[in-house]
């Protein structure tokens, strides 16, 4: 809790070992990575499904993040093991969240890189969702991103093949594979990492026909066979 105003707050620590890239920000010089990073999408108008930075401190040996912290609130995956699967309701309205928060990243020109369920923050009240942590993230190119960074069961195959990846066909990749974990309590391909067109993707009975097809979609093998961001949205489950 902040002292100043009682606001509950959360404190992240990243140690200087771990990060030493700066970028600059306009107005502020060059700031660690990830504080630059979430200065560019916190910067009004801001978007409600992503996690603000309220403050930071240098300090000799590590930054200290400030954090907003929802309340009460608990991380997407945490939820999920103490709730079971998600149902569909559920599912489609944690995803256009997503969808808006990541697309909103996109505006900014900021690639988060690790989108997974733990990296979600669920209000238990509301059903609200903020997107956190962007200690992965870098800036959003168009060409090909050749050193991951993120969660490697979340990597796209792409990476696995050729050691690269572009930055919307591996977002969808890692929607995909959050949708399907928070569906279905388990990883897709049986958690395989390395995929490819002869592996069987297998769902359980109860989820709909859309339900399936859209995680079909979002998790082709070829990368230039997957959604778009605005198709995800536009998809007749989430309608």
């Amino acid at each position: 809790m902040r002292r100043s105003d009682g606001l509950p707050v959360a404190i992240k620590y990243v140690s200087k070992e771990r990060t030493q890239r700066r970028l600059r920000v306009e107005g502020q010089g060059r700031l660690p990575l990830e504080v630059a990073l979430m200065t560019r999408v916190n910067s009004a108008p801001a978007c409600p499904n992503v996690l603000q930075l309220l403050d930071w401190f240098d300090r000799p040996r590590r930054y200290i993040l400030i954090l907003e912290r929802p309340d009460p609130c608990q991380d997407l995956q945490s939820f999920c093991e103490e709730n079971g699967c998600l149902d569909e309701r559920l599912a489609k309205k944690v995803l256009v969240q997503l969808i808006a928060a990541l697309k909103h990243c996109e505006s900014r020109g900021v690639l988060h890189r690790d989108v997974k369920p733990e990296n979600l923050l669920i209000s238990t009240e509301s059903q609200d969702i903020k997107l956190l942590d962007f200690g992965c993230g870098d800036l959003l190119k168009r060409s090909a991103y050749k050193y991951f960074a993120g969660t490697i069961q979340y990597a796209p195959p792409e990476w696995f093949c050729r050691q690269r990846y572009h930055a919307g066909p591996a977002t969808v990749w890692s929607v995909g594979v959050t949708l399907f974990n928070i569906l279905c309590n388990r990883f897709p391909f049986g958690g395989a990492l390395r995929v490819t067109s002869r592996s069987k993707l297998t769902f359980p009975i109860t989820l709909s026909t859309e339900c399936r097809q859209l995680i079909g979609w979002c998790l082709s093998p070829a990368a230039a066979d997957r959604p778009s961001l605005d198709d995800i949205e536009r998809h007749p489950w989430l309608q």
